[in-house]
């Protein structure tokens, strides 16, 4: 087995629980709080874990997921939550391109209320810089706290 991955892959159990010890924030404490520039950030609700993801500016990328003006491009959880919401109330739509339903004014309402449903999330991250570590720790969180949102199916 590769060793850098080895070295990388012992710690990520440990990683995790750190990151659950941490007190969760809001999103508004987003503006008076110090974040690490780099490292893996999970939105809950309710307790509930509900997406994982990594950054290497994260005090921005957080403040993404909700920013009233974020596009599907840069809110991505807010889309995936409108998108699986709108899907089940219209069955009818197989397999909709992105930009179709951007261009749809009933499910931008449901992409607004997504964005402000995030905004009032709990968030924990765990400053991480190194890439490889990033990566594994994000896959290993997503399958360990059965996060509803996350995949990893390229586009």
């Amino acid at each position: 087995m590769n060793e850098i991955y080895k070295s990388a892959n012992r710690k990520i159990p440990k990683l995790l629980e750190r990151l659950l010890e941490k007190a969760p924030i809001s999103g508004e404490d987003l503006y008076k709080r110090e974040i690490p520039r780099s490292g893996v950030y999970v939105f809950f609700e309710n307790r509930k874990a509900i997406y994982v993801g990594r950054s290497n500016r994260m005090k921005e990328r957080l403040r993404e997921h909700s920013s009233v003006s974020a596009d599907h491009y840069s809110a991505t959880l807010a889309f995936k939550i409108a998108k699986q919401e709108y899907l089940s109330e219209n069955p009818e739509l197989k397999r909709p391109r992105n930009k179709e339903l951007m261009a749809k004014s009933d499910f931008l309402r449901k992409f607004k209320a997504a964005k402000e449903r995030i905004s009032k999330s709990k968030i924990r991250f765990i400053k991480l810089k190194d890439q490889i570590e990033q990566s594994l720790f994000e896959i290993y969180t997503h399958l360990e706290l059965k996060t509803k949102y996350n995949d990893f199916r390229t586009h």
